[in-house]
């Protein structure tokens, strides 16, 4: 190890009341996660421990890691480590989402890439996930880090189908992309939960199907506030899909009603990034009166409707109900 001081990456748990609230039947075990997660993500370099503190979020992840866990029966060590390896993970994605999205905010303040350019922030990504990856293998099994490293390849695949396709995407491939941008890694949290208490392959296998539905019905939910959530509220950019000619489930399902093609134009302005905050406005506007709005949130409750019956395979317990909890708070975030 070099002689020089190690940085630690100081990163308190930021998640907001209604979240924190559900995370008390593992607040204990989260935070021992918390720890583990500064302890990894040690460097040399203090722009680490910069860059990385802009990332910090709702903890959702390793929060529903280590539910899963207790509902199964008990939270391990092993546990507690994967819960700080899927956090690590997480964190390195957005600052490359940040630069590959051009989101100009996060969590309330100016995105890492715009701070510190984009180089940095892409290699801390790089630097957390690579922690991650090296603390994974040298304390679990090869079976967790298969079930990790293939949500993260999902991930990947789902960005590269988002370039390739622009805006030619259709809502078949948008589920497609949103699965393995969103729901992938909850999914692998969930199962990773469940295998580390030891639970039955049918139990790892219906709390796998509860993160994927859980996290479309998130992402849905999440490009919804794209439209019609406030930025300070929210404290990320909104508005960032229609410049970059992204197509939301919302605007997909409008301009498949839009006979008038005054939405495909609003669209198209928006993408070549010649309109404002009054064309996104009409454009929200447009795409609710054409049906769009309350179609994608009668998707993204549909998918928390699964969600909950694939947790009916679980004893009632209080990390149970937290569990329902979280799919409420979930599409409760647009009401």
């Amino acid at each position: 190890m070099s002689s020089q001081t190690k940085t630690k990456v100081q990163r308190p748990v930021s998640a907001s009341s209604p979240w924190r609230e559900l995370y008390a039947p593992i607040a204990e075990k989260l935070a021992r996660a918390e720890q583990l997660l500064q302890q990894i993500a040690e460097s040399s370099s203090p722009i680490v421990e910069e860059v990385a503190s802009h990332t910090v979020g709702k903890r959702l992840r390793p929060a529903l890691l280590l539910l899963c866990a207790e509902a199964c029966g008990q939270i391990s060590d092993q546990a507690v480590r994967l819960a700080a390896v899927v956090e690590l993970v997480h964190s390195g994605s957005l600052l490359h989402d940040d630069v590959l999205d051009e989101a100009e905010m996060r969590r309330g303040t100016e995105s890492a890439w715009r701070k510190w350019g984009v180089s940095r922030a892409v290699l801390v990504g790089d630097y957390l996930a690579a922690a991650a990856y090296r603390y994974l293998a040298e304390h679990d099994d090869n079976d967790d880090l298969n079930i990790l490293t293939q949500a993260i390849g999902k991930m990947c695949e789902a960005e590269l189908l988002s370039l390739e396709r622009g805006d030619e995407i259709d809502e078949q491939v948008y589920l497609q992309i949103v699965a393995g941008k969103t729901a992938a890694l909850f999914s692998a949290s969930c199962r990773l939960g469940a295998k580390a208490a030891e639970a039955h392959e049918e139990i790892q296998s219906e709390l796998a199907a509860f993160g994927h539905d859980l996290g479309l019905a998130f992402q849905i939910t999440d490009d919804l506030l794209n439209l019609y959530g406030d930025a300070d509220a929210l404290g990320k950019s909104v508005g960032q899909d229609q410049p970059r000619g992204m197509r939301t489930l919302a605007v997909i399902h409008a301009l498949e009603n839009d006979d008038s093609g005054r939405i495909g134009r609003l669209v198209e302005e928006l993408s070549e990034d010649t309109g404002g905050k009054e064309a996104r406005a009409t454009l929200a506007a447009q795409v609710e009166q054409a049906g769009g709005r309350s179609y994608a949130e009668q998707c993204a409750r549909d998918h928390i409707t699964s969600a909950q019956r694939h947790l009916q395979i679980l004893s009632p317990s209080p990390s149970r109900e937290a569990l329902f909890g979280l799919t409420k708070q979930t599409v409760g975030r647009i009401s």
